[in-house]
């Protein structure tokens, strides 16, 4: 899961305006990409959120009683997480993951997860021209692991934990977050990220405002499997008061996150 900043907004505010099909042109548009796309069931999911979508958090969980959807694609990872905010920093939820492990030679192992997760928001600082997080998240589910090159093929239960902490002001954003999955087998997939980035210009209530944003990822899998040394990935985001897009691209290729709060 991605940890990102939000756009600081009163809570309320006029409509976006909308067309003869009761559509927003953002959503219109954003609905012929995601058309095209090979990820288009899970897409089309996030298009309906979107129609829908209030005000938009970009954080692991969303204001009191929202509901918050998050679709992460990169060339090796896919993953689909929805949670519902219970309480103020109570948000439990459910995630489906998948990934290619890599093996020996340029092989690839595939791991499928799906699991429940809770967020809690540990604390939060309101400063005079910023905010800062700390949050944690847990998950608990089924994996499934496919087998070769040495390793055997099954399924079994597995557990991962997250840390994560933000900063932002209106133009300037810096994050981290480490997550450490175990499960049978000697299984263990563990991520560790670091971002920092600017704002090109401020955005009124019903603008989109664009950020330059870098990140740092390692990866670290099974004992026995190949690992992957520190990947840079520069990359533009995109925020409105409704959703979030982010695009970039590394040596692997290209990746796409979306979020949406409603």
């Amino acid at each position: 899961m991605k940890v990102a900043m939000s756009r600081t907004r009163p809570s309320s505010g006029p409509s976006a305006p909308h067309g003869p099909d009761g559509v927003s042109p953002t959503a219109a548009r954003l609905r012929r990409v995601f058309c095209a796309s090979p990820l288009a069931p899970a897409l089309a999911l996030a298009a309906v959120a979107l129609v829908f979508a209030g005000r938009a958090s970009a954080l692991p969980m969303g204001h009191y009683e929202s509901w918050m959807l998050m679709l992460d694609s990169t060339p090796t990872a896919r993953s689909l997480s929805a949670n519902h905010a219970v309480a103020q920093a109570w948000a439990p939820g459910v995630t489906l993951r998948r990934w290619e492990e890599p093996a020996a030679h340029g092989a690839t192992l595939l791991r499928e997860s799906a699991g429940l997760s809770l967020t809690h928001r540990l604390h939060r600082w309101n400063l005079p021209h910023a905010q800062a997080n700390l949050w944690l998240v847990g998950e608990a589910g089924q994996l499934r692991r496919a087998g070769g090159h040495g390793r055997t093929a099954g399924n079994g239960g597995y557990g991962a934990l997250a840390f994560m902490a933000d900063y932002e002001t209106t133009r300037v954003y810096a994050g981290g977050s480490l997550k450490l999955l175990r499960s049978e087998g000697g299984l263990r997939h563990d991520v560790a990220r670091l971002r920092t980035g600017f704002s090109l210009w401020e955005a009124d209530y019903e603008g989109t405002q664009p950020w330059l944003i870098v990140e740092a990822e390692r990866t670290r899998y099974s004992v026995g499997s190949m690992r992957e040394g520190t990947r840079l990935t520069p990359m533009l985001r995109l925020i409105h008061r409704r959703w979030f897009v982010e695009a970039g691209v590394n040596r692997d290729g290209g990746m796409l996150n979306l979020m949406f709060n409603y």
